[in-house]
């Protein structure tokens, strides 16, 4: 309910009483029953721009949530559209790389292919000629053995011719000895060999049945005015191969040595080697302590330690005439 005062100025002056408010208040109520009264205050502060963007009713409510969804839906779309563009330029580029990649490699993959196949070709030749190489050093090595079968057998031969004329100075000397005794005494005829010894070109040969060290066996000879036996050519050597009996018999052979090591042999007359019938792989000197000689069962020579007590020995002396 409104009363009416009057101001000092001069003019009514309307006061609002509480009833009016109440019965403001059920207006208010009556014209909007589905709205609260928090959605009364909100709305009841002022009108602002903003308010006409967005409707307060509920149709319209939803349509503005609608076309901010599509809004950012679209904003979404094309940032993804940017990005797939930068996407598909930056894949386009790396297929370029790659086919390029690719070229060279292929470029690369093609010149070690002819490198490889100049390489075998090369390879090939190197082969070839190393298999001529290797006939030609075949063909020479057998070349050298054939000279070296020549120059031994040449040297053989020699060994042997020295080995003959030496013996036939021997005899000459010998006979000419016995010739000279034969005068003195009046007649011409020798004495025969000893009991158990055999005669072969007017030499005497004792074969022992006794085994013995060498130094020892020279006494033994020495003690019957005779030496271990000095071989001359191969006519002796048959000789003694015949009479060998299947045992092995020192001979009067010696190796001499300078620093240790053998370099060469004398018989026991101080004369030089000339003849030799050695076994195969013989002499050896097996632990620099093989000094002499002997002969084996077959009538091959064999170098063995002097203190060797497991050999016989052969003594020789010249027949008296």
């Amino acid at each position: 309910m409104e009363q009416a005062h009057f101001s000092p100025l001069g003019g009514p002056v309307y006061i609002l009483t509480m009833n009016s408010i109440s019965y403001q208040k059920w207006e208010d109520d009556q014209d909007h029953p589905a709205v609260d009264k928090s959605q009364l205050a909100w709305i009841s502060r002022g009108t602002g721009w903003w308010k006409k963007l967005f409707p307060q009713d509920l149709p319209s409510k939803s349509v503005s949530l609608l076309l901010a969804v599509i809004l950012l839906l679209s904003i979404l779309l094309i940032v993804s559209l940017v990005k797939g563009s930068k996407t598909s330029q930056e894949l386009k580029q790396l297929k370029e790389e790659v086919r390029t990649n690719a070229s060279m490699l292929t470029k690369d993959v093609g010149q070690i292919n002819k490198d490889l196949t100049a390489a075998r070709k090369n390879g090939s030749a190197l082969w070839t000629s190393l298999g001529k190489l290797e006939n030609k050093v075949g063909d020479s090595h057998n070349r050298l053995l054939k000279l070296e079968s020549k120059h031994n057998e040449l040297s053989t031969q020699m060994t042997q011719a020295l080995a003959e004329a030496g013996k036939d100075r021997q005899d000459i000397r010998s006979e000419m000895f016995r010739a000279v005794a034969a005068v003195r005494r009046g007649n011409s005829s020798c004495s025969p060999c000893p009991d158990s010894w055999l005669a072969f070109e007017g030499s005497c040969y004792f074969f022992s049945t006794n085994k013995t060290h060498w130094d020892q066996s020279q006494q033994k000879c020495a003690q019957e005015q005779a030496h271990l036996v000095i071989v001359n050519n191969l006519e002796e050597q048959t000789f003694l191969t015949q009479n060998t009996r299947g045992l092995g018999y020192w001979i009067g052979l010696t190796a001499t040595r300078t620093r240790g090591r053998v370099n060469g042999y004398t018989w026991v007359d101080g004369s030089k080697l000339t003849f030799s019938y050695w076994n195969i792989g013989e002499p050896n000197d097996s632990r620099r302590n093989e000094n002499c000689i002997m002969i084996l069962y077959t009538g091959r020579w064999n170098d063995a330690p002097c203190n060797n007590l497991n050999d016989n020995w052969i003594c020789e002396k010249r027949q008296q005439c």
